[in-house]
């Protein structure tokens, strides 16, 4: 046997493999992809931080315009006139049932800002409803005022407005106001029941007030 014979061929090392356009696109495609997505997060993200801003405002602008009815009513004349309109309405004056008016008419027109803010998506309708439900009686809790929506309402019929506010100021008790202020009036009685309340706080924190 020749030595010809014996002698093995060498391996041919493998081809590596080649980096063909097609896997390039598939990478460009994937790296695009992620960049949309990323892109669509931040969107998002920025989404959020601007209805959150919108809400934030918009709560401050109905809080200024509730402080600015308090505000409203300090004053003597509006004060006189809107107490006239609780305690005798048939007693006021043109300018005094005006005043009175103004002091519904300002509520009316934060519930409604309120309502835009529901159909922006900023708030939902139970937080609308608990808002005008809260402040109601404290508006709408007179003979005056009762009668003023009854006059009123047909301008505001087929609204969200009326939707929510009309049953709430219905089911209001006309001498809600009467009875409210003749409350905060009346002298303070202890009753029993804050005794025992004042021995548990006493005997808890050791605190006890100083008699006269």
């Amino acid at each position: 046997m020749s030595l010809q014979e014996t002698e093995t061929p060498a391996e041919t090392p493998a081809a590596l493999p080649r980096w063909t356009w097609d896997r390039t696109n598939r990478w460009l495609t994937l790296a695009a992809n992620i960049g949309v997505l990323l892109g669509l997060i931040v969107l998002i993200v920025e989404v959020r931080q601007n209805a959150a801003l919108t809400r934030l405002s918009q709560e401050t602008g109905k809080a200024a315009m509730f402080a600015q009815i308090e505000l409203s009513l300090a004053t003597p004349a509006a004060s006189a006139a809107w107490m006239k309109a609780i305690h005798t309405p048939e007693d006021l004056t043109d300018s005094e049932l005006r005043m009175a008016e103004t002091q519904l008419v300002a509520i009316m027109q934060q519930w409604d800002t309120l309502i835009s803010m529901e159909q922006e998506g900023l708030v939902d309708r139970a937080r609308v409803k608990m808002h005008i439900r809260n402040t109601a009686p404290f508006f709408f809790g007179s003979r005056f005022a009762k009668r003023w929506w009854e006059r009123e309402e047909i301008g505001w019929t087929g609204t969200p407005m009326f939707e929510v506010a009309d049953p709430i100021i219905k089911a209001i008790d006309p001498n809600f106001l009467v009875e409210h202020y003749a409350f905060i009036r009346a002298p303070f009685i202890e009753s029993e029941g804050d005794d025992a309340s004042r021995t548990v706080l006493e005997n808890e924190t050791g605190i006890n007030e100083a008699t006269p």
